[in-house]
């Protein structure tokens, strides 16, 4: 495109404007000290563009002009740049032009047509350092917890108490599905708690271990709803149950007993039995410890199935349990040679020196015995219990019927440490049997100690194994 001046004194022939159309003309100057003269400035087209091909750009023109001039084809577009406007019939490719954001967003509410041509974009460099952060896309319904792995969810869970795993099997159903795991349920205390119908049943079908329910209330059945379909073929996994003091049925402590064949320590004190809860206490042939302190319902019949089958025993506790003669005389004779502590206190006129004697023999390493209120012991037991030379820990308390001078005898006991017998001698005889035994404490320990889980101020542990949650 070429500017050309003219004067309007000045006269160009039209040979002289086809020949030379690409020529600059100079307008006549004006003279010094003269005014100048008037100019007009007009634009034509050059015919023979051949510089503009090779650059690949095109004139420009009016809106208004004329679309059927013999000039080549153009498009149009809101931008009026060299780059703007491109002849289709160009043989050189198109000059991309890159344009402003804010006149793209102005232009896309306008009706003008553009050319999608022109509207390229720059590629991304590798070296830009501002970057736009992808969204997080997560399934649709989906949580972040969800979308969690099962073991760190499951690791999670091993540090909150089991008020709080209730709540969070109420989240989704996979939660559930993980707090329903045999590892968060392998200690459990639900002392001075109350049970209702078939509760107990779901948390023994956890896989729970160690168990306490020290005075609980539990209603019977056991198994109710959807866990009594699997009360009849599921074997619990319970190692340690104490229900010592526990309010429950003869019926639910059938159903309980009847599905552990595990049992390592086990106490019904205070409860009631029968035959058949007898018979699947024998079922346990690991039992170490039991303790049936005050239990009802203990007869001929329930003793043997316990000591015969169970051989590993080496603690029991029948203290205050009304057994006849003949049945302690039965213990005495059938007890295992592996059992290390006895309590058989309580039977008052049932309990002799012929079955003292008898269990002597049977039990010879037994190291604690406690065979207080028994009126009708004498000397003679005395003398069979010297033979115990492991005995530790011996209570004679209100047997009246043995003679001050025969304890006396108890000095030929070599580890002999702990000796109660409150009620039997006065003051004056006692401090002078305290200096011929030594070392060995009279009076000390009120209480027995024998086959109990919680003993002292060891609230929260049974046996030693601790069963409440760690606060947090």
């Amino acid at each position: 495109m070429v500017n050309v001046k003219e004067s309007k004194k000045s006269k160009t022939t039209a040979h002289e404007k086809e020949n030379a159309p690409s020529r600059k003309r100079k307008a006549s100057g004006s003279l010094p000290g003269h005014p100048a003269s008037k100019q007009k400035e007009s634009w034509f087209m050059d015919s023979e563009n051949y510089m503009y091909k090779e650059l690949g750009v095109g004139p420009l023109t009016d809106n208004s002009q004329d679309s059927n001039s013999n000039s080549c084809p153009l498009k149009t577009s809101v931008e009026k740049t060299p780059a703007t406007l491109i002849s289709d019939n160009c043989q050189v490719p198109d000059a991309p032009c890159v344009m402003a954001t804010s006149h793209l967003v102005n232009n896309s509410n306008s009706s003008s047509p553009q050319n999608p041509r022109i509207l390229k974009s720059l590629p991304q460099r590798d070296d830009d350092f501002i970057r736009r952060r992808k969204k997080v896309l997560c399934r649709s319904g989906s949580s972040l917890a969800e979308l969690l792995p099962d073991l760190v969810l499951l690791n999670i869970f091993k540090y909150l108490p089991k008020v709080v795993l209730t709540k969070c099997a109420q989240v989704c159903k996979k939660w559930q599905r993980i707090m329903e795991s045999e590892c968060l349920w392998k200690r459990l205390d639900l002392g001075n708690k109350t049970l209702t119908e078939g509760v107990l049943g779901q948390i023994l079908n956890r896989g729970v271990v160690v168990l306490r329910l020290t005075r609980a209330e539990i209603s019977s059945p056991i198994y109710t709803g959807p866990t009594s379909v699997f009360s009849s073929t599921k074997l619990s996994k319970l190692q340690y149950l104490d229900l010592s003091i526990a309010n429950i049925s003869v019926q639910g402590l059938g159903e309980i007993l009847a599905k552990c064949h595990d049992l390592r320590k086990l106490s019904l004190e205070s409860c009631d039995v029968d035959d058949a809860v007898c018979s699947y206490i024998g079922e346990n042939k690991q039992l170490e410890v039991l303790n049936m302190c005050m239990t009802r319902g203990i007869t001929d019949n329930g003793l043997m199935p316990i000591a015969s089958n169970c051989r590993k025993l080496e603690s029991l506790n029948l203290a205050w349990t009304g057994l006849e003669q003949h049945s302690l005389m039965y213990l005495s004779l059938c007890l295992p040679e592996s059992l290390l502590k006895l309590n058989i206190s309580g039977f008052r006129e049932n309990l002799t020196d012929e079955e003292v004697t008898q269990l002597v023999k049977t039990c010879p390493n037994l190291i604690t015995v406690d065979l207080s209120d028994s009126s009708l012991l004498t000397e003679n037991s005395v003398n069979a219990i010297v033979g115990l030379k492991n005995l530790e820990h011996l209570s004679l308390t209100r047997c009246n019927r043995i003679l001050p001078v025969s304890l006396y005898s108890l000095s030929n006991l070599p580890h002999l440490s702990v000796l109660n017998i409150y009620g039997m001698l006065p003051d004056g005889i006692l401090q002078h049997l305290s200096d011929a035994l030594g070392k060995v404490a009279i009076n000390k320990c009120p209480f027995t100690k024998i086959s109990r889980p919680t003993t002292g101020i060891h609230r929260t542990s049974i046996w030693g194994l601790r069963v409440r949650d760690n606060p947090l």
